[in-house]
């Protein structure tokens, strides 16, 4: 039915991408397989889709991308060596450039082993620039940045795209300027305790420095940072409370962290160590390594979440205060007055662990 105006529609496409004379093509039902001449080795299909209800009806689709991407990483592979590396083709972003590495300075070696592969393209397959396949993505892993947890490192970067007048490559140094800044500048307490509410992500409490908390997807309520910035602390010092909400304005949950210099000597609020924080209005929270449901839920079994982190309730007043230990820190959960649940959670971290940074 379509069979003519498809064929038209395609022969069209196919001049207007590589140009007149360039390709052979068989036709079989409903694909249209083609070659390159200058690509003799692939053949890829291409077919028309119609869909009464789409504006951009008819389509055309293919797999040329998926044929020569993937040739051309087999083809790179079979002659140079990428370490411990990996390429890979994936769609809808095209190549994908995966390496593990531990500061800036390492980054250099894969990221020039990637413009090798740029030129290996440009000089042998072309054609992947002039239909504009080049979008490339670096995965970095093992740089670690302000506000990410050790394990939640992988930072993308997009390195190459297309654009009118031919690849736009992103330099190293551009690389390097943007993530300087981001760079974590202290090593995770391993004595520190992880925990999550439902906004933002997770925190480590009795690690994380209040510069940390603001890498974290939040907004902070109170206080202007560049203000913020000048704040001193003298040694032992406690900040006051701050506040930081979701970006979402349907989310009502509200993280109060407080801060404090643990080291012997003045340093500024963004360099000191969080050390309590209250969890308000959040539906659940995540103390390493339990996720505690604080909202009740009738349709589900309720469990205690002093019962869930397997410590008993506070039994003293001076535990109905300051909660019971569980490891490191002191939890107390703040229930409804009128219904069943938490409203509060408030996590203290117990400061005589915290011998390791002298």
């Amino acid at each position: 039915s379509h069979m003519k105006e498809d064929n038209e529609l395609i022969v069209k496409y196919l001049d207007n991408t590589f140009g007149k004379n360039t390709y052979t093509i068989r036709q079989d039902r409903h694909h249209w397989y083609v070659t390159l001449n200058k690509y003799p080795e692939l053949t890829f299909f291409y077919t028309v889709s119609h869909d009464p209800f789409s504006m951009s009806s008819p389509s055309i689709k293919t797999n040329f991308d998926h044929v020569f991407g993937e040739y051309v990483i087999k083809k790179y592979k079979e002659s140079y060596n990428l370490g411990k590396d990996d390429l890979s083709f994936d769609s809808p972003i095209n190549f994908v450039y995966y390496t593990k590495v531990t500061s800036l300075e390492e980054l250099k070696i894969p990221y020039d082993r990637l413009m090798k592969f740029i030129s290996f393209v440009s000089e042998k397959y072309p054609v992947l620039i002039d239909v504009g396949l080049m979008e490339i993505r670096m995965d970095i892993e093992g740089i670690h940045l302000k506000g990410m947890d050790d394990n939640d490192s992988i930072i993308y970067q997009h390195i190459s795209e297309v654009k009118k007048d031919g690849l736009i490559i992103k330099s190293y140094e551009e690389i390097c300027q943007e993530l300087t800044p981001k760079l974590k500048t202290h090593l995770d307490n391993p004595d520190g305790i992880i925990f999550h509410a439902d906004i933002g992500r997770s925190f480590i409490l009795g690690s994380d420095t209040f510069e940390d908390c603001l890498h974290k997807n939040l907004i902070l309520k109170n206080g202007k940072i560049e203000e913020l910035r000048k704040f001193i602390l003298q040694p032992g010092e406690l900040s006051e409370f701050y506040t930081f909400k979701s970006e979402n304005q349907y989310k009502f949950t509200e993280i109060n962290l407080q801060a404090k210099n643990l080291s012997d000597s003045p340093c500024s609020l963004f360099d000191a160590t969080i050390i309590k924080a209250v969890i308000d209005g959040s539906e659940d929270i995540y103390i390493d390594p339990v996720w505690i449901e604080l909202v009740f839920d009738k349709r589900r079994e309720w469990k205690d979440p002093y019962e869930m982190l397997g410590v008993s309730p506070p039994k003293t007043e001076k535990e109905n205060i300051e909660g019971v230990q569980y490891k490191n820190i002191k939890v107390l959960f703040e229930m409804n007055k009128y219904y069943k649940g938490v409203k509060k959670v408030t996590l203290t971290f117990l400061i005589s662990k915290l011998l390791f940074l002298h």
